[in-house]
């Protein structure tokens, strides 16, 4: 099943980010974007979405977006569409909550938190359903697809091959459907399904020793397993364009992983950035270029100071800092940022945490 939403959002830079997470999830057609209350409200009468993405909190007031929105869309449709508000602070979530949205994220919007919503959602929903989560790389899928219809014409023989036994031959017949499939939904099948086919079928053709003997099954193997790993990006298309960082300082190019970046400083005009080793090093960026490219693990805490949460090891609300692990690091947050502060203590706490 499939469902459609529309962005309505004063940023386009933002708007842009929150398309590209969407895409993620194979069963979403974006049917159009506005910048305005007024543009906002025409395209959703127009194009009447299952789901609406929303501003309340817009940099540009002209563009008078607002949850002033939502209530005008009860003036005209009898079933509002599912309202998703993004916004850049949670100043306006107790005032959501009257409207009765379907959930207020902060941007950037981290991919897992709008899965999250879904599956909240889905869980509540006896039709919906939540399409797959990570998608192939589009670079490579017609590659991919190719590969899959070559992997379709090995299994076809298999199944007919009398050497085989009748679990095996069951299982390359299921991985054929599960890859005709994949095709057929431009590489959006699920990888857990996916993979466990080509495990069962991996595992089978190895305990069939005697099949060595009558049949070079080898090639089948290893076209199953390269297959698999080509398929399917490890964490989905976002990370494969976000995955590394490059620094460049005077012709020497720096390409970090992500992962590795404990915390982010501003210096002036350019940033220090420390590793997850110890390892300092400077790029002449600013500290709000990275606040607006980096992804939702990165929290801005201080005027000065950007933090990776997976490297936060302790919170002393009562000292304003944060300590870093493995280091002697400590970071100090101000109440400026102290929404994002919440969102972090909520994060790694879980339900355990409650605010005093």
């Amino acid at each position: 099943m499939s469902y459609s939403y529309v962005i309505v959002d004063d940023d386009s830079k933002s708007m842009l980010k929150t398309q590209s997470v969407m895409e993620m999830f194979s069963n979403f057609e974006l049917l159009g974007t506005a910048t305005s209350y007024g543009a906002g409200l025409d395209l959703i009468l127009d194009k009447t979405p299952d789901f609406v993405l929303l501003e309340v909190n817009p940099q540009d007031k002209e563009s008078k977006l607002s949850l002033q929105l939502v209530s005008e869309l009860h003036r005209y449709l009898k079933k509002l569409p599912h309202i998703i508000i993004v916004s850049h602070d949670q100043s306006e979530a107790f005032e959501a909550i009257k409207h009765n949205v379907l959930d207020y994220l902060i941007k950037p919007i981290a991919p897992l938190e709008i899965k999250k919503t879904f599956l909240r959602f889905e869980k509540n929903s006896e039709s919906f359903e939540l399409g797959e989560f990570k998608l192939i790389n589009s670079e490579n899928k017609n590659k991919v697809e190719v590969e899959a219809t070559d992997l379709i014409s090995t299994t076809e023989e298999a199944v007919s091959n009398e050497v085989f036994s009748e679990s095996i031959q069951n299982e390359l017949a299921e991985l054929k459907q599960t890859l005709k499939q994949f095709i057929k939904e431009s590489g959006t099948a699920s990888k857990l399904d996916l993979d466990e086919i080509i495990s069962k079928v991996a595992t089978s053709l190895k305990d069939q020793p005697s099949v060595a003997n009558e049949m070079d099954w080898s090639p089948i193997l290893d076209q199953l397993q390269n297959f698999s790993q080509s398929a399917f990006s490890p964490e989905g298309t976002e990370k494969n364009k976000r995955n590394l960082i490059c620094i460049k300082s005077y012709g020497d190019y720096r390409f970090l992983e992500l992962d590795d970046i404990a915390f982010l400083q501003a210096d002036n005009n350019s940033t220090d950035i420390t590793l997850k080793n110890g390892e300092q090093l400077t790029a002449f960026k600013t500290l709000k270029y990275f606040e607006e490219n980096l992804p939702g693990n990165f929290y801005r805490i201080h005027n000065s100071y950007i933090v990776n949460k997976d490297y936060i090891s302790r919170i002393h609300t009562g000292n304003s800092i944060c300590y870093i692990k493995n280091t002697k690091h400590q970071i100090p947050y101000s109440k400026g940022f102290k929404d994002n502060l919440d969102l972090i203590l909520s994060d790694l706490a879980g339900s355990e945490f409650r605010e005093n």
